[in-house]
């Protein structure tokens, strides 16, 4: 009889070796002080954060984060992995279980996650209730602008409240609000990000970089997207000293860019959801 597979939360003090070898060749950390500095970052600002132990191994992983926007309260799975030598067992039908428990008990409407279709993990999750959404995402790139910023306040960052408060609109790499926010607000001592946050009109901007010779990418809250707010945004990058910036947005809202000169890059992978 195999082992029992327990799924617990995540301790950083013991885990994190545990982790990385759970990832395999799939390693999101460089180091275990990488691992250990993200995972408790992330704890610390709410992430649920499980593994799955069997035999006093762990051999799951998985980060979940409450999104409580506008439209909606949810629970989203940020990442999940399963040992390679464990797989096809049932422990990330443990793991998904564990998530919808979590997010019961906080009153979220459903879970939300955009899975790696390389990987071929669609199924797994059809398994596990979820169905794929009417959204999809394309990324634009524009360039950026000399022009006078009539609206532009500088900040420290985006404050939280704005994930309640404001659709996010600009961004939707992993289609969570909350998820970006902490990516672009919340300072990790291991990466070499370069982030700068603005308040324009009612809206909050995100301008940020994992790469300082990349190009920069927009995070953006506000009721709608229009042209003045674009207008205003490039010439915010061009004083940064962008050449270009990158807008991740629903296809609902690429009409909003039609003034623009942009090309498109990429279409992204699905969006699934699960009722509770």
């Amino acid at each position: 009889m195999s082992a029992e597979v327990i799924v617990r939360n995540m301790d950083t003090a013991t885990d994190v070796q545990g982790i990385r070898e759970a990832h395999g060749k799939d390693e999101h950390w460089g180091s275990d002080e990488a691992c250990f500095f993200s995972a408790k970052t992330r704890q610390e600002n709410g992430f649920f954060i499980q593994v799955a132990v069997c035999a006093d191994r762990i051999v799951g992983h998985a980060e979940w984060v409450v999104s409580d926007e506008p439209d909606g309260r949810f629970l989203y799975l940020g990442m999940m992995q399963v040992n390679e030598a464990y797989q096809k067992r049932g422990i990330g039908s443990k793991l998904i279980a564990a998530g919808a428990e979590y997010a019961q008990k906080n009153r979220c409407a459903f879970l939300r996650t955009m899975p790696n279709m390389e990987s071929g993990s669609l199924f797994f999750y059809q398994k596990n209730g979820f169905i794929r959404t009417n959204d999809s995402s394309s990324t634009l790139t524009i360039k950026t602008a000399a022009a006078p910023m009539k609206n532009t306040v500088r900040i420290e960052r985006v404050p939280f409240s704005v994930v309640k408060s404001l659709p996010f609109v600009m961004g939707l790499y992993q289609h969570a609000s909350a998820h970006m926010w902490h990516i672009y607000n919340v300072p990790y001592s291991h990466e070499n990000r370069i982030v700068s946050s603005f308040k324009v009109g009612e809206s909050f901007i995100n301008i940020g970089t994992f790469d300082p010779n990349g190009p920069a990418s927009v995070m953006g809250w506000s009721k709608q997207i229009t042209p003045a707010l674009l207008t205003e945004v490039l010439a915010i990058g061009h004083d940064l000293g962008y050449q270009h910036l990158l807008f991740c947005v629903l296809d609902k809202h690429v009409p909003a860019f039609g003034a623009f000169d942009y090309e498109t890059l990429e279409d992204h992978d699905v969006f699934m959801e699960r009722c509770l």
